[in-house]
């Protein structure tokens, strides 16, 4: 019976170990170089402040930008979800937006929104979702706050 006890007890601790090992040498499909507050140059957007807590304030764009592993370059389905808002000229009710992309390792690609009109400036959760073949693969969620002056 004691000899079971270290038997067992290395035999688990290998089964960890290679999980662990497995775990950490997995790639991620996408990854998230920057996210936050961008520029307004739609060809060329800079990070201006790295935070996941959005003004909502006509101008703003935010959004994540990110690179494949090169073994998984190619085109991702991305989904942005916010509050529901109401284009007030059409009467048109918002509360997704998606598209397809196509993201390589060469360089960064932005998935960003931009505030144009006071009535999309909705305070809430905004999630943008990059997805491969139905399977999300990156998300991230940022808190847009209403504008200093009271604005919603």
């Amino acid at each position: 019976m004691m000899r079971i006890r270290p038997t067992v007890a290395a035999t688990l601790s290998i089964f960890v170990s290679l999980a662990a090992c497995a775990a950490t040498d997995r790639k991620d499909p996408l990854q998230i170089v920057d996210f936050g507050i961008y520029s307004q140059d739609r060809a060329a957007p800079e990070l201006i402040a790295t935070t996941d807590d959005i003004p909502a304030t006509v101008g703003t764009v935010f959004g994540i930008r990110v690179v494949a592993a090169s073994e998984h370059s190619g085109d991702y389905d991305f989904r942005w979800t916010f509050p529901e808002m109401q284009n007030p000229a059409d009467g048109q009710v918002w509360t997704e937006m998606t598209g397809s992309r196509e993201v390589n390792s060469d360089e960064p690609q932005a998935f960003l929104v931009r505030i144009n009109n006071a009535w999309e400036a909705k305070p809430g959760p905004w999630t943008v979702q990059l997805s491969k073949e139905g399977r999300v693969v990156t998300e991230m969620t940022f808190t847009v706050s209403s504008a200093a002056t009271g604005d919603d």
